[in-house]
């Protein structure tokens, strides 16, 4: 089970950026992990605090992974980032 106050902590800033995959591009980068080149349209999988997302290009995978991290919140908590 996640600690829903860190997902939390993690999603929002991500969410309210003005460009959310480059947002998560540039959390995954700061934790020392590896990103592909934005043009990639190749199968691309993000894995970043416990949280996985996958897609064709990295759009994409980051669409599924802020997703996937969404639905760790609580609808409480996913009415306060709206």
């Amino acid at each position: 089970m996640f600690d829903q106050s860190k997902v939390r902590a993690l999603v929002e800033p991500i969410l309210n950026a003005s460009d959310p995959a480059k947002a998560l591009r540039e959390h995954v980068l700061g934790a020392g992990g590896k990103w592909a080149e934005p043009d990639s349209t190749d199968l691309f999988e993000i894995s970043y605090a416990g949280i996985a997302g996958i897609g064709f290009g990295t759009e994409e995978a980051a669409d599924h992974w802020i997703a996937n991290a969404i639905t760790q919140l609580t609808i409480e908590q996913l009415e306060a980032l709206a």
